[in-house]
This record gives structure tokens, sequence and C-alpha cells, in this order.
């Protein structure tokens, strides 16, 4: 529906363009943008933009005390064309179609409506600078592709999933002759948000472990970073080979999850979103597929107060009755232990739904009374393991 409503806004505003202004002239500079309408509007925004600037150059102030003013006509377009561009980017947004602004024109549309008028003429400030034309630099550029700044090539990126705050995606690198992953904070994102968004990255940055997804490089400026990419999440390998696997690859994949939040636990970090999607899955030749545990927005340092302003309870598989008394930021390692319990459960069964589930392992790992549960990652590994043996040992005849 998203795509289908970006489509639309796109026709409605290539159909509201002037006809005699509508150009081709820059269509070569957006040719990263899949649909030609969005090229043609943005090759004759550019022509427009740059026309009123190159004619405003000329009437700049002579001097800081005098005024100069800037004709109707042009006042008119370059108000409108710059309208045009923000709510395109607004409409846009969090689509394939998004786009960013350049920031040095960006500074200069903002610094535009404040004096463009629709009437009359415009008065221009008399701070105002002689602006760079852009005759061969793209004004907007496509979102959905990154640029890397040791080679300077441009890779197209392919959304994998979408979040309530973000999107990851995959490119591939000519490069490095492989792919990687992108991970994007929305635009409508808060300053909370991109702390957290931000934090995330840093303490995934610092570990050095096979079983955590390893990430590369922070952009601020788009509020992105670069990131191992995965084959796969559990839940989709899981729920797609389950006749299939092994009782060595369930006990291999159980035992590598553990190994992950171990090493996490061993840095006093707790995770506080386990779940099937964030526990991803790089595939290989000849050997079991190798965990890596992702999406670490959610983190807390124990002894830290980190997390403490992050007090919205969160985590698909965590127990939401109990934290809801407690409060997040009150998150223990026994509410870790529930929710590995479960992803276990998964891992062993292929099953989600743990009503009336016969698992000693998952009885105790997510006992109501927290004293009951497990007190030692290496405690819970045995008894999955023991559990995963039992179901086989039931099926040979």
């Amino acid at each position: 529906m998203k795509e289908q409503l970006s489509k639309n806004f796109i026709t409605n505003t290539y159909n509201k363009l002037n006809q005699k202004d509508v150009t081709n002239a820059y269509q070569k500079l957006y040719s990263d943008f899949k649909n030609e309408k969005l090229q043609i509007i943005f090759s004759t925004l550019h022509n427009n933009i740059i026309t009123c600037f190159d004619r405003m150059n000329e009437r700049l102030p002579v001097t800081k005390s005098n005024k100069n003013y800037y004709w109707a006509d042009e006042s008119r377009i370059l108000k409108s064309s710059i309208e045009t561009s923000f709510k395109l980017q607004k409409e846009l947004e969090n689509s394939e179609y998004a786009f960013n602004i350049d920031d040095y024109y960006k500074k200069i549309f903002e610094q535009c409506l404040k004096f463009l008028k629709t009437s009359k003429g415009s008065e221009i400030p008399t701070e105002m600078e002689v602006i760079t034309i852009y005759t061969e630099i793209p004004i907007f550029t496509a979102l959905t592709n990154i640029t890397t700044p040791n080679t300077n090539q441009s890779y197209t990126l392919h959304l994998i999933s979408s979040g309530s705050y973000g999107n990851v995606y995959r490119y591939y690198d000519e490069f490095y002759q492989c792919y990687f992953a992108l991970k994007r904070l929305k635009r409508d994102t808060n300053e909370k948000e991109f702390k957290r968004f931000e934090k995330e990255f840093e303490m995934m940055k610092k570990i050095n472990n096979p079983y955590i997804l390893k990430v590369y490089s922070f952009n601020e400026n788009n509020k992105e970073y670069i990131m191992e990419y995965a084959d796969t999440t559990l839940e989709k390998y899981i729920d797609a080979n389950n006749q299939k696997i092994t009782k060595q690859e369930r006990i291999n994949l159980g035992s590598q999850i553990l190994k992950g939040i171990s090493i996490l636990w061993e840095m006093d970090i707790l995770h506080r979103d386990i779940s099937f999607k964030n526990i991803l899955l790089k595939q290989y030749d000849k050997i079991f597929p190798v965990v890596k545990i992702s999406d670490f927005g959610l983190i807390k340092e124990v002894e830290s107060d980190l997390t403490s302003e992050n007090t919205e309870i969160k985590g698909s598989l965590n127990e939401i009755s109990r934290l809801q008394k407690i409060g997040f930021q009150n998150y223990g390692h026994c509410d870790e232990i529930y929710a590995l319990s479960r992803v276990l459960y998964f891992v062993a069964k292929g099953k989600k739904n743990i009503d009336n589930a016969k698992c000693d392992f998952l009885n105790k790992g997510t006992d109501k009374n927290i004293e009951n549960r497990y007190k030692s990652l290496e405690e819970l590994r045995k008894d999955f393991i023991s559990f995963v043996e039992s179901i086989y040992h039931k099926k040979t005849p």
C-alpha cells in the first residue's frame, strides 16, 4: 500500500508541473531513481532552482547597508520549487523513493523560504551570499543508494526488513565482492531514539565475538551504519527446515545462542530483546549455520544507568506481566533466562506457542517464581541438550 501511495503522489506531482517548464536537461543526474516520472520531476525542479539561484546572484546587495529586490516571477517559481522539494521528501520518506536534499542547498532553501514572497517580488537579505550553482551535482540523492567513501562507488540498496524505528537493507559491494547490510533510522525518529541507535552501534562495535553480529562504520548524517550481512533469521530457517534439521544441528544452534549470550553476560550486558527474529544465521558450505545475535537497541549494562530513560516495556518474548510490575529498567538475568528458554524450545521443537508444552527446561526457565529459574546458562544448556536427545530417542524405532 505504501508503494502505491508513493507512486500516486509522484504521478500527481508530475501532473501539476507547469508543462512549459518540464525538462529532462538534468535527468542523467537522477538515473539512480527507478521511477521515470520522478526523474523528470527532479530534473525540472533542479533546472528551476539553479536558474532562479543564478538570477538571484545577479541581484545580491552590493553592500551590507543597501537592499535589493528579487523579481516576482523568480520569487514565485523558486518558492514553489523549494516547497515542492520538501513536500516530496516528506511524502516519500520510508518508501523505496526516499531521498536526501543536498545539505548546502537545504540550508539555502530554508533561508530563502524566510524572505521569498509569492507576489510583488522579494527583498533579499543583506547577509545573503553568492550561491554555488550545481550543474553537474545532483541536488536530490536517493536514500536507496549508498556511496562507500574509500571507493566512491554507489550501490543499490534492497530492503530486507522494516521495524518501527528503522529499516535494514542489503547491498553487494563490488570492491569487496560480498554482501553487506545497512541499518538506517526512519526520518521521523526523535533525538532519544537516535541516541539509542548510536549506543547500539557503539556497544556492538566493541564486542569482538563470532556469535555477535559485526558492525563496521557509522554515518551520523544519514543516521545509519553498515554491518555484517547474515543470510536469514532463526525463525525463517527453522520454519523452512524444521522437518529435516538433525538432532546435532539443533544442539549446535542452541549451544551457539547460549555461548553468544554468555559473552554478553561476562561483559555485564543484558540483551533484553532476545527473539526468533533477532538471532540471525550465516550459512556456509559443509558446516552448521553460525549464529549471529543482533539488535542491541534495548541492551542494559548491569549496574549502569545506561537504560534509565528507556523504561517502556519491549521485547516480543519477554514476560510482560512481571516486567509491568517491576519496571523494564529492573530487567535482570532471570528475565533473560525466560526469553532464552522460549527461544531454545523453538530450536528444539520448531514451536513458538508454549501453552501446555511438555518440556522440563522450558517449564523451569519460565517458572512464575523467579527463584526456581536457572541460575546459570550452563545449567540451562545441559537440560536443553538432554531434552533434544530425548526427542530423537523417542523417534528411534
